[in-house]
């Protein structure tokens, strides 16, 4: 996914988080035990402002301080504001160079991908506390699996996400992506003791999960409940939210 898509959807997912009416900012969020919607905007204006400070330094420097955003302002309209600089800061930033990050990747290509996931499953969790979410595209949930497995995953021992040879098979049926339209939609995630290793195989795992695209990266990113179909032993919607916890 080129990174002006990733743009276009952090664009749409932000502008979705700032339609939360107001009183619905103390409402709870499943996914974040003890966090209302109020203290998710807080903690994302602060990864918004964290990310513009680096996409503003230099090529090849290290990380550069940011200004935490203000107390006291409203928290719709700290993320807006955090949001616009956030924007505009990718928008003047040229995705094939490098900027400082914390994956050791290349290039500023990394921010686009990792805001717009980020965004989305946020954007999610902030909707199911007042409505029924929109669904994420496929495209950019397809791509959301592939980043966990190639950023998060590739170094899960480190993190302590290992197994003893499990293996788990994710495989999206969105029409799109059995057309071929979408290409990948499907994942082999094996757990070994030092670590996780992630490929793109069709096979049988030890458990499986089918569903579309959209729900498969909110199962991956452990969301639940979750519209997907499970199969295997032990149970995948337990082995996954016990071992994969990032």
């Amino acid at each position: 996914m080129e990174p002006s898509t990733h743009l276009a959807h952090l664009r749409v997912d932000i502008d979705r988080i700032l339609a939360t009416p107001a009183e619905h900012l103390g409402a709870l969020v499943k996914a974040c035990p003890g966090w209302t919607v109020t203290d998710l905007l807080g903690h994302h204006a602060g990864v918004f402002r964290f990310a513009t400070a680096q996409l503003r330094a230099e090529p090849g420097s290290d990380f550069v301080p940011f200004d935490p955003p203000e107390e006291g302002v409203p928290p719709l309209e700290m993320l807006a504001v955090a949001g616009e600089e956030l924007l505009a800061a990718l928008a003047e930033t040229d995705p094939t160079e490098h900027r400082p990050n914390w994956a050791d990747a290349p290039t500023a290509a990394f921010w686009f991908r990792r805001l717009a996931h980020e965004t989305a499953i946020h954007r999610v969790d902030v909707q199911l506390t007042h409505t029924t979410p929109d669904p994420i595209d496929t495209a950019l949930a397809v791509d959301g699996v592939d980043e966990l497995g190639e950023v998060f995953l590739r170094h899960a021992g480190r993190r302590g996400i290992t197994g003893t040879g499990e293996t788990v098979h994710l495989h999206a049926t969105d029409d799109a992506v059995a057309s071929g339209e979408i290409g990948g939609g499907e994942w082999m995630f094996t757990f070994h003791e030092d670590g996780v290793e992630v490929t793109h195989d069709h096979g049988k795992g030890d458990m499986a999960v089918r569903g579309p695209a959209g729900q498969l990266v909110l199962f991956a990113w452990n969301r639940r409940p979750v519209e997907v179909e499970c199969f295997g032993d032990p149970d995948p919607l337990a082995f996954w939210a016990e071992t994969v916890r990032i």
